[in-house]
Formats: structure tokens, sequence, C-alpha cells
């Protein structure tokens, strides 16, 4: 029973992001159209800007997965190209970073349904008024409060307690083998929770409680940075063929850096090490921390020429 309950709570939170993002797109299409596309193509029209307003929109929303929705999105209504919405997808990476940064930081916890309410509420009152203009932003409004629902209740669909993830300590016991299963459990956990943010807050908490060691945290956390793909793959189910290149650009962008990470897995973790204050002896959650920003960074450096 417990089960099906939690079964119908991820399809019906998909249900309502995806119907979100439609909403959102028809509104944005038929209130601002050619304004917007110019604005966004001033914010993207240069690499460097695209990725530091991939970064910007990502620290204030506190979700990759959310920004990289609405690139999709964007890009499904032709408001963004293929092209345009890679430096935002690069910047939403290292975007992302801040939030294990707050973890460790900080017992700051961001709810990003806090704001998506007071924005549905907002949009259907504009949904309201007479002039055709505002009814359409009212539109995108709530269809843009509906994502972030959406992406709230696929998060609590599944519930994370890291007391419950004590099994994790019996793994990691196996040598090479505990890195790679590490590595694939971190996929699975993340894409099922459909935030890297709340898994980050998991590996964090066990680490810093020695329940888990440096290197298997590590592998859980390279794991995670696929499974965090999931939301711009489900996004993408349905939309035109560039939003599904865009969503494919996000994944290959995850999938290529963590393959090299785990290649030189060693090295990285030195490399990370050396460059966290206090090296070896530093605090885990810091260490964790700089490992998202490092691995982000230099995928990025590597990538975004090309």
């Amino acid at each position: 029973m417990a089960v099906v309950k939690v079964l119908l709570q991820f399809l019906g939170a998909l249900a309502f992001l995806l119907y979100g993002m439609k909403l959102m797109s028809d509104g944005v299409q038929k209130s601002t159209g050619e304004k917007l596309q110019r604005a966004l193509s001033v914010m993207t029209g240069n690499r460097i800007v695209a990725l530091i307003t991939g970064m910007v929109v990502t620290m204030i929303i506190q979700s990759s997965g959310a920004t990289t929705v609405m690139v999709v999105t964007f890009v499904n209504a032709g408001l963004l190209s293929l092209v345009q919405s890679v430096g935002v997808i690069f910047g939403a990476n290292i975007g992302t970073t801040i939030t294990a940064w707050i973890v460790s930081l900080s017992t700051f916890d961001f709810k990003i349904a806090a704001f998506a309410i007071p924005i549905f509420g907002l949009g259907y009152v504009f949904t309201l008024a007479k002039k055709s203009t505002y009814r359409n932003v009212g539109e995108a409004l709530m269809g843009f409060g509906m994502l972030f629902i959406g992406l709230d209740w696929l998060q609590k669909a599944i519930p994370t307690d890291p007391a419950k993830m004590m099994w994790l300590t019996n793994i990691q016991g196996w040598g090479p083998v505990s890195i790679l299963i590490g590595f694939i459990i971190g996929i699975l956990i993340t894409a099922a929770l459909h935030s890297s943010s709340a898994f980050s807050g998991i590996v964090i908490s066990l680490a810093y409680n020695n329940a888990i060691s440096w290197e298997f945290a590590a592998a859980l956390t390279l794991g995670s940075n696929i499974g965090s793909t999931i939301d711009a793959v489900l996004a993408a189910i349905g939309q035109s063929a560039d939003s599904k290149r865009s969503a494919l650009i996000h994944v290959m962008f995850n999938v290529f850096g963590t393959v090299i990470a785990l290649i030189f897995f060693g090295p990285f973790l030195n490399l990370v090490t050396m460059l966290t204050p206090g090296h070896a002896n530093s605090n885990i959650a810091i260490r964790i921390s700089m490992l998202h920003t490092v691995f982000k960074t230099l995928s990025t450096v590597v990538l975004l020429p090309l």
C-alpha cells in the first residue's frame, strides 16, 4: 500500500510539473513573444553571459532542475535557440553547487514552494483581468508557480531521512567495487528524489557523522550529478526536437564530466583536498561542497569552448 501511495504521489507531481510547463509556455508565447525573446537573446547572446545567467538564476532559486526545465520550456516555445540554451545549462550546473555550500555551512533549508504558491495566486488574480495581455501573463505566472510546486512535490514523494540511509555504511568496505556501487546508488537515489540538493544534504550529514568515508561520499556525489538530469529528461517528453536536444546536452555534460572524474578518481580527490582549506584535515562537509564546485567548474571549462 505504501508503494502505491508513493507511486500515485509521484505521478500526480509529475503531471502537475508537465502541465505547469505547458501553461507557462503558452502564456509566455501569448503575452510577451518577441519582447521576451529579445531580452533572452541579450542575456544569452554571448556564451559567457549565458553561463553567468544560468549561474545567477540557479543560485537564486537553488534548483538546477528548475532552471533546466525552464530552459527546455523556452526552447520548445521558440524563445531560446539550442545554442543559446547550452550556456545557461552549463551555468545552472555551476550555480547548483551553492546549495551544497549552504547545507555544509548552515542549517538553512530553502523551499522552492514557499514562493511558488504566492506566484500562482498572483497569476490567478491576473487571469481575472479584462485585458487579454494581463490574462496571458497570469496564465504564464500560474504555470511558473505550478512548475515549482510540481518539483517540490516530486522531491517530497520519496521521504529523505539520513537515519534510514545508514545501510550505505555496509557497502563502502568493498574496495573499488564499493566506489562503483556508490556511484550507481547516487544516480538512482537522486533520480528518485528529483533533487541533487536533497541527496547532497543526506551525503554531507552521513559523512559529517563518520557514517561514510570521504571516497564513498565522493562516489555518491558524482553519481548524483547524473541522477539530477532526470527533470530535464522528463520535461523534454513530447516537446520539440530542439527541446530534446537541450535536455540531452544537459545529460551529456554531466555524464562526460563524471566519467572523466571516475577514470582519474584518485588524482581528482587529491585535487579537491588540495584546494580545500585545511586539506586532508578539513571539515568533510566543506570538502564535499568543494568537490561539487571543482567538478562542475572543470567540466564547464573543458566543454564551453566546444
